[in-house]
């Protein structure tokens, strides 16, 4: 099977091949994994990768929105129509999103805070899964948008990163 998806801007092609023994070849791009997957009862999959990497991934589609949790990151792709869609916001490349609708669990920073890379920000609660929100880069929190509790919605901004210089 070959999908075509949007991300970032630009139109990626997935190409997901049944091999013989029941395992996966999945190529994206440039790159191509071996790996099983094994359903979860709570509607994830449990993968295991040809070099040892086990991860718990979930999967929720919204008419041509597909949303994806891998690995403690949220992913978002849309089907492609051949034709790049321009984003709705232009906001500093550092800025966090709701992926998906869902509900702020919990804030672990604050205004003003510096962040690392891959440091956890904010917990959310989506479709029954814990999407945990990380820092892509290292900076200060320049605005928290959300508290605990608030109901978000998909593309909401969530924080403002900004750089430790600014």
């Amino acid at each position: 099977m070959i999908f075509s998806y949007e991300v970032g801007g630009q139109i990626v092609s997935v190409q997901l091949t049944r091999l013989p023994d029941g395992r996966y070849e999945a190529r994206i791009g440039e790159q191509t994994w071996r790996l099983s997957a094994t359903p979860l009862p709570d509607g994830g999959y449990a993968l295991a990768l040809d070099d040892g990497q086990r991860l718990r991934g979930y999967v929720a589609r919204r008419g041509e929105e597909r949303f994806v949790h891998l690995a403690g990151h949220s992913y978002s792709f849309s089907s492609s129509t051949g034709r790049p869609k321009r984003s709705k916001r232009q906001g500093h490349e550092g800025d966090l999103t709701a992926q998906m609708p869902g509900q702020v669990r919990e804030v672990r920073v604050r205004q003003g805070e510096s962040v690392q890379a891959g440091q956890v920000l904010l917990v959310m609660e989506a479709m029954k899964m814990e999407l945990r929100v990380s820092a892509n880069a290292d900076g200060v929190v320049k605005r928290l948008l959300v508290e605990a509790g608030q109901v978000v919605e998909r593309g909401q901004l969530l924080i403002e990163l900004g750089d430790e210089a600014t």
